[in-house]
Formats: C-alpha cells, structure tokens, sequence
C-alpha cells in the first residue's frame, strides 16, 4: 500500500466516467492527467459514485458465491466458491487507489467552497467504502493510509475504530444535509445515484446507518442494536425509488451483463446456487409450499434465473412455468448446468440497475429489529404486527422493484406459506424473503457471520462440497489482505494477517 493515496492527477476531462481505465487514477500520476486543482467538484463527484460502484460489483461478483447466490461450473477449482484462500486483489485495488483518492479530493474541494451538500455526499461515499471494506477483511489501513509520502507503510487501524468512523462519517453527513447550500455549488446530473436530491441522500444516509447498526448486534445486544436500527430507519427509505443504486444504458453497460455476454459463445462461468433456487422452489422445505392452485412457483424465479438456451443469434427457446424445471448447481461442485443469470433478466440486463442498498432490505432490517424486540431468537415462533408488516411490506417491495406482476404478487402473498399470521412467524421466514431480495448483494455474507451460519435462521445452509481442508471444515468469515500489501507494505501486512475461518471484530 505504499503511496496509495498520493495523487496528482485525478481525471482527465475527456474520459468517460464509465470507462475510466485503471491508469488514470493510478498512484504513479499517468501522463494525461491534469493536476487536481484544476477540475471542480462536478468533475470528481460522478468517478466517486462511478468506483465506490465498481467496488461494489466486484465484492458481489465474489462474495455472491460464499452467498450460495450463485456457483461456479469449473470442476476441481479452488476459489471462493469452496472457500480457499481469496484476496479480492481488485476490490482492494478499487478501494484504496480509485474510490477513496477521488473522494479525498472531492471533500476537499468541498471543505475549501463550504459546499455543504457535496461535502455530505463526500463523507456518505466514504462510510460506505470503509464500511464494506472492513466488513470484508477486517481490520484495515485508514488512519495513515490518507497520508500519502508522508507515512509509506500505513499501518491497520482496528475495526472497531473503522466502525466508530463510520457511522461518525454518517452522523455528520446527516447533519450536513440539514444545512442550507450557502456556496455557489450544489450537485446536480454528476450525482449519478439521486441527481442532487438532498432529501434522498439523508434518508440512504440513515438507512445505511442502519445497516451498519445491525452488523452490531454482538457488540452491543440484541435489543440496543433493535433499537438503534429502528431509529435510523425511522428516517430512512420509505420506497424503491428512494435505493441507492447505478442505472446503466446500452452504452455504459451494467456489469453483470457484460460478464454474461458468454453466454452466446458458451463460455459462461458463473450459474445459479441450487440453494438459491431452494428458496424459490419450494424444496427448500422439503414439499411444494403453495397452497394456492394458480401459483406454481415463486414468481420472481423466471425474472431472476434464466433456463433458456443462448446462441450467436441470441436467446432462444422461453422460460420455463413450473418450479421443478429450475434446477441449479450445488456450490463448491464445479457441475454444469443450465441456469444462469442471463442477460435479459432484472439485474443483468444490459441497462439494469447495480443495486448497493434498497428499500425492500430496509423493511427486513425493520421486521427482524421488531422480531427481536419482541423477544425473539433463532428458534422462536411468534412475534409482534409490527415484524409482521414489515416482513409483508419487504417482499411486495422486492416484487414490485423487479417487476411481479400484480396477479402473482397478490397470490404469492396470500398463500398459507407465506401469510402465516404474525402468531406464526419465524425468523427464517424474515430471513428468506430478505437472502431472495439481496440477490448478488454481499451483504448477505453479514448475515450468515451475525447468526453463525445458522440452519435455524438459513433455512438448509449447509458448507459447500470441497472445501479447502485447511480450513478444518468451518465456514470462512473474512477475506485475507489483497497480494500487493504482502509486498508493499510486508511488516503490516504480517502483523494483522488473519486465516478466512478466523472472525472479524464484531462477529465474535
């Protein structure tokens, strides 16, 4: 991590801020880049939103296969869907040398114009990359790191320092949207998430609070956290179109399209987890759950998985209508198969959205706050009206956000399986809808550490086949520090470096 955070250049002003290449916000100052003096805020604000969503993608990309949201079809390879030794080398990359230098300089310029609504955005950017980052690997470089030549080998602050940051850095964008844009300068179309909308960035602001809260849980307790998370969503998201999420076009394509276009060559490498399809299918209970005579599946499985053929000439053939034509690859197999994420689909369109956080996960954070506060555990049944709309509300959001369509959403609600009644409810009932919601979302990952890979909260989740032996036969729970801080920063590196089964801070 030497000089990570030196920077001359930030951008050049013809580039595209969707194919910014990788030397252009390189440490090493590219040829073609103009000093950042130069540049304004509305030239910095987009390639922040731009990378901290790079970021994102490429923890999804990865952390989807510990999820079981989706396996890989290589046989005999030892990666992370089987839980070898993972690094996310370019995650760690995007991080540290494109997302946080250009949200340095954009809270500089922020600072130096007293543009409080930037500097808001500028600090909610940066929570959010220190908070995925550490929820990753734990503790990380950050206090020194933000140093540049003066310290070259940053040393690891704490996670539990990072977390106090976080929320810290979220407090004060909180508090920064409050005020009046006294400056010149106000965001405006480069704020590619809520084009400037204040009122929208307070409130994801709040609800990844929140999310952060939550991770607490054994921190602070159970009811603390309830209580804490409740109260941040008090002001958060209210709808989808409150979520926090990049729309792309046919020219700056979603990402998960473009790692799918191999479908029409047959080079696919990623397929879909069989026990993400459990969920959906109705065999992760054993029997077909639905009552309801018109409802054969759950109706978000044909717009989430794709089980139709793919040649040079396009999509061929139509989905499938029953549950039992999806079948999916058990994680850790390296077995072929025939679903996929496709290139049609909700989130892997060529213009789909790339989605960090949503509403829908905001009504499951709130169904299992209010689950907890009302005194319930893993193995508990029953709970409060409150858990219980929110639970209903959680799903319909889901739904309506990748397109159900109303008939099936109104059967699918109303089937004994899911409209238990709040006497009935479990919190692998809460839990389920929400693993479905955050499809490709890491932060499913989370979830698994906070109740311990819990079968009584994941209903089935078992640890993948082949999983590497040095590990002992326990789940992972952090990924290791990225290759380049071995060499580069060797003394820190040795001294924090933990094995993947080992906790992270607030998961012990």
């Amino acid at each position: 991590m030497k000089n990570i955070f030196k920077i001359v250049g930030v951008l050049t002003l013809t580039i595209s801020i969707y194919s910014c290449s990788d030397e252009y916000f390189d440490v090493n100052t590219p040829s073609n880049a103009i000093e950042d003096e130069k540049i304004t805020m509305k030239d910095v604000l987009s390639p922040c939103i731009q990378y901290t969503m790079n970021a994102q993608f490429n923890a999804a990309s990865n952390i989807a296969l510990v999820d079981q949201h989706i396996t890989t079809i290589v046989q005999d390879r030892q990666g992370l869907d089987n839980h070898f030794l993972a690094t996310l080398d370019g995650y760690w990359r995007i991080v540290y040398t494109q997302a946080m230098p250009n949200i340095q300089v954009l809270e500089n310029k922020a600072k130096a114009s007293n543009s409080s609504h930037y500097l808001g955005i500028a600090k909610v950017l940066r929570a959010i990359n220190l908070g995925t980052t550490t929820d990753l690997y734990g503790d990380i470089p950050y206090s020194e790191a933000l140093l540049g030549t003066t310290v070259l080998y940053p040393k690891y602050d704490t996670q539990q320092a990072i977390y106090a940051e976080v929320i810290k850095l979220l407090d004060e964008s909180i508090a920064l949207f409050s005020l009046p844009n006294t400056s010149a300068f106000a965001p405006a179309g480069e704020d590619l998430i809520y084009q400037g909308k204040i009122a929208n960035w307070t409130k994801a602001a709040y609800t990844f609070k929140a999310r952060f809260q939550l991770h607490l849980s054994k921190v602070n307790g159970a009811t603390a956290t309830a209580n804490a998370v409740l109260t941040s969503l008090s002001k958060g998201f209210t709808s989808n179109a409150d979520d926090f999420q990049l729309k792309y076009n046919s020219v700056n394509i979603n990402p998960w399209y473009s790692t799918q276009v191999g479908l029409f060559t047959g080079n696919v490498f990623y397929a879909i987890s069989s026990h993400f399809i459990s969920y959906m299918n109705g065999s992760v209970s054993g029997v077909f759950p639905f009552t309801t005579p018109t409802l054969s599946m759950d109706p978000r499985l044909p717009l989430l998985v794709d089980m139709r053929s793919y040649s040079s000439a396009g999509v061929t053939g139509t989905q499938p209508t029953l549950a039992a034509s999806y079948i999916g690859t058990a994680n850790g197999t390296g077995a072929s198969s025939s679903a996929k994420i496709g290139t049609q689909l909700f989130y892997s369109k060529i213009d789909s959205p790339l989605v960090y956080l949503t509403y829908s996960e905001a009504k499951f954070m709130e169904a299992e706050a209010q689950f907890i506060l009302a005194g319930g555990t893993a193995t508990s049944t029953g709970s409060n009206a409150a858990a219980y709309a929110a639970y209903k509300a959680g799903i319909t959001a889901n739904m309506d956000k990748i397109g159900v369509a109303t008939a099936d959403k109104t059967a699918y609600l109303a089937d004994t399986s899911i409209d238990k009644g709040a006497g009935a409810l479990e919190l692998k009932d809460i839990m389920r809808q929400k693993f479905i919601a955050l499809f490709l979302n890491p932060e499913t990952f989370t979830d698994y550490r906070r109740y311990d890979f819990s079968s009584n909260a994941f209903k089935n989740l078992k640890i993948p086949v082949n999983t590497d032996p040095v590990n002992g036969g326990k789940w992972m729970r952090r990924i290791v520090y990225s290759t380049n801080e071995r060499s580069a920063n060797a003394a820190n590196y040795s001294a924090n470096f933990k094995p993947m089964i080992t906790p992270v801070w607030w998961d012990k």
